[in-house]
């Protein structure tokens, strides 16, 4: 967005951006001033997905807001995501919605195949012609896959932002069950939220969290707490009556090993959790 302003030009672009995960079905999106994306359930229904976005690309620049919140959705095995842009969907004589509308009927009405809902979507273009440039993306999660050798997410939780922290606790919700975690979950999600907890508390900013596996001698589970404080955390006593102080405690009688990393403009706090083999 930034380059785009300094290019002294009244252009601007919209844009939707997702990371996914196949292994834990978690799909992490950024939206700026782009339609929403639509979600075809397993039953064949489809719906559209609000996705929180901002300003366009160049636009956001142009007036300083250059935040763009991350939406969190699971995309469960049968599931089909559908990328485009308004081209697909603006009709001559019509508003957007009624264009919305048309395409959610299509896709749900549609071959169940990707391939060929694809090919539908394109003859419906061609058949009715147009100016504007189309572009479609389809993305559906097969089935269940087998956890990689080194899975890997990540989710930023900007401070006084309730949705964000939420979506990092569903984010490890789902890599903890789709990683062959779930009989550590609990001691997973209560630590981690401790550590996002701690840092959100004592930090001036907010805190990337990142959750991966590592392989080795033995599975683990890793997880990462980054933010830009060079202040260490140290255990401190809580006091019978007090609870400030227990954060760091519970997290050593929960993990395997934790520790905390210096980073250039920071720190990492992690965590670690021995995981069983998957077959």
């Amino acid at each position: 967005s930034v380059f785009l302003h300094e290019l002294d030009t009244d252009r601007f672009a919209t844009c939707t951006y997702a990371e996914v995960d196949l292994t834990t079905g978690v799909v992490q999106l950024v939206r700026a001033g782009h339609v929403d994306p639509l979600m075809r359930d397993t039953d064949g229904s489809c719906r559209r997905l609000p996705a929180e976005g901002g300003l366009p690309l160049g636009l956001s620049a142009e007036f300083g807001r250059l935040e763009y919140p991350v939406s969190t959705v699971e995309l469960d095995p049968g599931q089909a995501l559908v990328l485009f842009t308004d081209g697909l969907v603006e009709l001559p004589g019509a508003d957007l919605d009624e264009g919305m509308q048309l395409l959610t009927s299509m896709v749900r009405d549609g071959p169940h195949d990707l391939q060929k809902l694809a090919d539908k979507l394109c003859e419906e273009v061609d058949e009715r012609g147009g100016e504007d440039d189309v572009a479609v993306l389809l993305l559906g999660r097969k089935a269940a896959h087998a956890p990689q050798p080194g899975g890997r997410l990540q989710q930023h939780v900007a401070q006084s932002d309730p949705e964000a922290l939420s979506s990092a606790r569903h984010m490890i919700r789902a890599a903890v069950r789709a990683w062959g975690a779930k009989t550590r979950a609990d001691e997973v999600e209560l630590a981690a939220d401790e550590l996002i907890t701690n840092a959100l508390m004592h930090t001036d900013g907010g805190a990337i969290v990142t959750i991966r596996v590592l392989t080795g001698p033995e599975r683990r589970l890793r997880v990462d707490v980054e933010d830009r404080s060079s202040a260490l955390p140290r255990r401190r006593d809580a006091g019978e009556a007090g609870v400030s102080g227990r954060g760091l405690m519970l997290v050593d009688r929960l993990a395997d090993l934790w520790g905390v990393e210096s980073r250039g403009s920071g720190k990492s706090v992690w965590c670690e959790f021995v995981i069983p083999e998957r077959a």
